[in-house]
């Protein structure tokens, strides 16, 4: 059975892992494994996770060596590094599990025989003096934000009410069973017990499904119909229903997520008297007075806006002392910076297609989206797995996965307002054609299958 850490989650960092291993990886941590794991920077991770059999995995591995902080190895083959835990290929959900105790076991070695010990950090009164306050709070309170629908929250949960992904299935080739090496195991404590998915029979599809938590069903089908409309299927690309993206709330978005990358400046966003927005670049936060779940924030996507209704500008550094302060006694209030242009895209687009979108283009995921950190709506991973698969347009997905379009139209819109689409037709025939034939035969193209076959209305 999964056991929860009493630690906290394992912060780890992920370094040279195929989009696939990635995309299993994020499923899980997104699922059962988001008590025990939490993918942070570079900098604030406790260990490093990567693919021994990516190209690029021995580099990454030797420049990060010096820095003694432990490393897991996903390979087909058994490697053994110093200061590394293994995990065998294909991956389960209970091997992911048990390696959270095993790199608290290695870093506990460590701490008998190094100077100064590898530990989980802790931050000295001095040390909380010296930190911006704003970063301080962000990092006590962002473990704990306000969840996004259809992904469970940060509580426990019964054996009955948590559903996820099973990563179990061997590979097609003959690959002997690995054998997880014993882990050293800590003093121990009085597990919290939940239910493991690899030790039953549960379809891939409940992924697509909606995790049961606080949220009503009732609820939770409002705020679908709030994020991606009710628009019925079309036949042809002329009735495809379209928004302009200039006339609402979202352009003064992506405007102020422009400005705050290319500056890496916090950016303050006017939305009403007294009521603004701060994207923050360097933390990857944004702060917003009024809750991205409430009526009063919907109303502000969906209402086409006035010119001069909001206002951008660079906080001046005592405007900006101000303001991070306000924020730090918020913390509630503030939440991953492109979950808020995600969502934000959402309530405006209500499942259309933003005008001047070439319906028909085929285009691809060049980046897996952070599912763990954005709000969700229904066949949400498997419209992402199959665009991660090969190129299509938005209605071919609708159509090959027998969903309704407007999941389809959202996905692109909020998508897209994050860059994550390739859509130079060059670089996606060089993708194809660089894409190996055995990319087909693994645990992740079954995954795909499984994922892909079959939709409900």
């Amino acid at each position: 059975m999964l056991k929860h850490s009493k630690s906290g989650p394992l912060k780890v960092a992920l370094l040279a892992i195929s989009p696939h291993n990635r995309a299993i990886l994020e499923f899980f941590f997104s699922g059962a494994g988001r008590n025990l794991f939490r993918v942070v920077a570079e900098a604030e991770a406790d260990a490093f996770i990567f693919d021994f059999d990516h190209p690029d995995a021995k580099d990454d591995w030797q420049k990060r060596e010096a820095l003694h902080k432990p490393g897991v190895v996903l390979s087909v083959h058994q490697a053994e590094l110093p200061n590394c835990i293994w995990i065998p290929k294909p991956l389960t959900s209970r091997a992911l599990t048990d390696a959270v105790d095993r790199v608290y076991a290695l870093m506990a070695s460590r701490e008998v025989t190094h100077a100064p010990a590898v530990q989980r950090p802790v931050i000295s009164p001095t040390a909380v003096e010296l930190e911006p306050p704003l970063v301080k709070h962000a990092e006590a309170h962002f473990r704990d934000l306000p969840q996004p629908f259809g992904i469970p929250s940060r509580t426990e949960r019964s054996a009955n009410t948590l559903r996820s992904l099973v990563i179990s299935l061997p590979d097609d080739e003959d690959v002997d069973e690995a054998v997880v090496p014993q882990k050293v195991s800590p003093e121990p404590v009085a597990p919290t017990i939940v239910f493991d998915p690899a030790e039953a029979d549960i379809s891939l599809e409940e992924i697509d499904r909606p995790v049961v938590s606080a949220v009503s069903q009732e609820e939770a089908e409002r705020r679908w119909k709030a994020l991606c409309g009710e628009q019925d299927d079309v036949q042809t690309v002329a009735d495809v229903a379209l928004f302009t993206p200039e006339n609402y709330l979202l352009a003064t978005v992506l405007e102020a997520g422009r400005m705050a990358r290319d500056t890496q400046q916090t950016v303050h966003l006017t939305l009403a008297p007294q009521q603004f927005v701060l994207l923050m670049p360097k933390q990857g936060l944004a702060y917003s007075t009024i809750d991205t779940l409430s009526e009063e924030f919907r109303a502000l996507c969906n209402n086409p806006v006035q010119t001069g209704q909001f206002a951008l500008h660079i906080p001046s550094a005592t405007e900006l002392e101000q303001l991070e302060q306000q924020a730090a006694g918020d913390a509630d209030a503030l939440l991953d910076l492109e979950a808020f242009v995600w969502v934000s895209s959402l309530l405006t687009a209500r499942g259309r297609l933003g005008r001047g979108v070439d319906i028909e283009q085929q285009i691809s995921l060049k980046y897996w989206p952070n599912l763990t950190r954005l709000e969700s709506f229904p066949h949400i991973m498997r419209i992402a797995a199959l665009w991660n698969q090969r190129p299509a347009s938005a209605l071919d997905i609708a159509k090959a996965l027998s969903i309704p379009q407007r999941y389809v139209f959202a996905f692109h819109t909020a998508a897209n307002a994050l860059n994550l689409f390739e859509m130079d037709q060059n670089k996606l025939k060089s993708r194809e054609k660089e894409m190996p034939k055995q990319e087909n035969r693994g645990f992740f193209s079954r995954l795909l299958k499984r994922l892909l076959g079959g939709g409900t209305k």
